[in-house]
Order: C-alpha cells, then structure tokens, then sequence
C-alpha cells in the first residue's frame, strides 16, 4: 500500500510540473478561501475579546442614567441638551422601586482646570460615593479612597488617574499632596492604577474623584447632579431595568406624553452598539468573501481535472492494461485534486496567520488565533478537493482501457 501511495505522489508531482499555471490558479482559489476565513474569524474573535474588556472596565451590569438628551455615535458620547432636572432623590427612588437593582450612585462629573505649580491641565472631576471605584473594577495603586465620614462632611479630598499623577508630579509620590481644581486645594489621598480608556472612550487615567458633596457644594456650588450609574443583579435584566427608570424618571420629572425626556438611560449595548455592527458586518463579508474562494477554488479543480483526464486517456489506459484497478485511477485522481486544495490551504494557513498578528500588533488588539478554525479550514479544503475530483475521478475509472489504447 505504501508502494502505491509513494507512486501516486510521484505522479501528482509530475501532473504538477506539467501543469503548473492550472495548478497555481487552483492553489491560490483555495488559499485565498483559507486566508480569508482564518483572517475573519481571527480578528472578529480578537475584536469581540476587546470589547468584552472595554465592556468589564465598563461595569459590571451598568446601567448609566445622564441628564439632558445625550447620543452615542462611534462608542463617544455627544450631548445635545442640558438639564438640571437630575436629583440625588432620582437615584434613591431607582434603587428602592425599581426591581433586580443592587446599587444607583448619584455622582456629579464635572470639567476643570487642574494646576500644581506651573503645570495645568484639563481634568474631569467625578464626584462619588467611594464604592463607585470597586462598580468600576478601579483599584488603588498607592494610598487610599476616601472614607464614609469624609463623604458625610464634603472633605476637600481626592483620588486621581494614573496619568494626573505622571504628568503633575513627575515620579514625586503624590500621595498627601495637593492640588488646585479650579482654585480649591485638594488633598490627593490616593493614585489609582492605570486602566486606558473605557467602553465611552473617556480615559481612565485623566479623571479625579472626590466625594460627591466635595463636588457639588465646594467645586460647582449645584443642588443637582448629573449622573447615576445604576448596577443590575443579572444582564438579563438590563432591557427591563432600563426601560422602568425611564418611566420612573418621566413621572418624577412630570413629563407629559409627546414631550421628550430631559435624561438619557445608556447600556453597554448602547455604547457597542456601531462597534457590534461593524463586526457583524464584518464577519459576513468575510464569510462570503471566503465562501466565494472556496468555491472558485473548488470550480478550478474541477476544470483542472477534467481537462488533466482528457490529456491523460492513454495513460490510463496502459496502466489498466498492466494491472491497474478502477479504485487506482479513482483514488490518485481524488488524491491530486485534494492535493492541490490542502497546498492552497496550507499558503491561506500560513497568510492569514501572518495578517493576523500584523492587525493584533499595529492596532493593539488582543491575541484571538483560533486553532480549531485553521483545523476546521483543512478539513473544508479537503472537502472542496474531494467534491471538486470527484467528477474526474469517475470519469477517469470509467476510461475503456481497449478505446483508451487505441489511440496510441
């Protein structure tokens, strides 16, 4: 058996050779149908994994309630209208009415100049109970958050973002130090770790937070806020809660039918939303673009073979009349077809590996190669062999060695 297999890829070899612009142009239809399916599935698996991570510095089942009309458009937040219709009163009706809700935090975010000797920059200053950092997933890097009783009495103290205390303090340990947020000094108690950017696209490692009546009594001097984030015991229950704040929120804020809110409830679906589309498009256009291949691939060897069976009658005719079987010319026919196909596979393997981590490493993507679709592209290239020699192979076995001879 081993005999005849060595034979047989000698000849395979040998139709190569002769052929070999047919051979390549078959090869490179299944290549490409490789490449293009392992490229797809690696980026969209690379892509779906980073937004998974975007979705866990997110918040765990976060539901964000913000004040006036606010629009997501590419994963930023874009305002339309203002209010100050949002009370800390809100957020404590939505934790005590509203079903499958384990937290709502009242905060306050808002935009100043921050300034330690002659460097200032711009900052976001979030004021919140400390038990947001934890809803967050941030962790302190040095020092601590600031306590309930520090909360209570609206102490002038803050924690900041990796990069405030990297550009403000220049390896100084910040840690007791302090700064001027719009001309009040604040007492830095700690530095968090850095995190990059959220599912928002707001950088984590610019913001400060402070207690909440920090922010809006001795910062801003409001009686509202601005913000409420909202934490859900199950992500089933997002669409419901989602949808009772806004009709709790619309009875509280005495809107009348017809007229529109003067907040906006935002999900993690609501800020991935452009960014799923994408990847969904994404996949189909790969899939089609790999299925075409396939089947390009797939019509070239048939055309392959049938024209390498008409150019070798005699062939197949002497070597029935020395002994050969049916099964023989069928099998060798069927072994060069998936031949030619599992070579184009194994060019598309190699390709669509190489693209990938080129795509992972230029736009920072997480690793997402998947082993078993490069196996399930070998067994589809197999596949398109088989089917595609099939055809050939028949006909081959089916050759009169006496009609075959004859045209010697």
């Amino acid at each position: 058996m081993s005999h005849r297999l060595f034979l047989i890829i000698a000849v395979i070899i040998r139709i190569f050779k002769e052929y070999k612009v047919r051979s390549a142009l078959s090869v490179l239809g299944v290549a490409f149908g490789t490449f293009a399916l392992i490229t797809m599935v690696s980026i969209s698996n690379s892509l779906q994994e980073k937004s998974r991570k975007e979705v866990e510095k997110f918040g765990k089942n976060l539901i964000v309630v913000k004040s006036g009309q606010i629009k997501v458009f590419r994963g930023r937040v874009h305002s339309f209208s203002t209010a100050t219709t949002l009370k800390v009163a809100d957020a404590q009706a939505i934790q005590q009415q509203i079903d499958h809700v384990v937290k709502a935090l009242p905060s306050y975010h808002v935009s100043y100049p921050v300034r330690k000797g002659g460097t200032t920059i711009l900052s976001t200053i979030i004021g919140v109970d400390n038990s947001y950092l934890q809803l967050k997933n941030l962790s302190i890097k040095e020092g601590r958050v600031y306590t309930d009783r520090e909360e209570e009495t609206g102490e002038k103290v803050i924690v900041v973002g990796a990069k405030i205390a990297q550009e403000l303090f220049k390896g100084e340990d910040p840690v007791g130090k302090t700064l001027l947020i719009f001309r009040v000094p604040c007492r830095i108690i700690g530095v968090l770790e850095e995190r990059g950017a959220d599912l928002s696209g707001e950088d984590q490692d610019i913001l400060i937070y402070t207690p909440l009546k920090t922010a809006v009594r001795r910062l801003a001097n409001v009686d509202y806020i601005n913000t409420i984030y909202v934490q859900v015991d199950d992500d089933r229950y997002i669409p419901y809660v989602k949808r009772k704040i806004k009709e709790l929120l619309r009875k509280r804020h005495l809107i009348k039918a017809g007229e529109k809110d003067d907040f906006t409830v935002l999900t993690p679906d609501d800020y991935m939303r452009m960014e799923k589309e994408a990847i969904h498009i994404f996949s189909i256009l790969g899939s089609v673009s790999a299925t075409i291949s396939f089947l390009i691939g797939g019509i070239g060897i048939l055309s392959i073979m049938i024209l390498i069976v008409n150019e070798r009658i005699e062939e197949i005719g002497i070597r029935r009349a020395v002994g050969a079987k049916k099964s023989d010319i069928m099998l060798q026919f069927l072994m060069e077809s998936s031949f030619i196909s599992i070579t184009g596979s194994l060019i598309g393997v190699f390709l669509g590996i190489l693209l990938s981590e080129a795509v992972f490493f230029a736009f920072n993507l997480p690793e997402a190669l998947s082993v078993s679709w490069i196996v399930i592209s070998f067994v589809l290239s197999a596949v398109v062999g088989i089917i595609s020699g099939l055809y050939p192979a028949v006909k081959a076995s089916s050759i009169n060695p006496v009609d075959a001879l004859r045209r010697l």
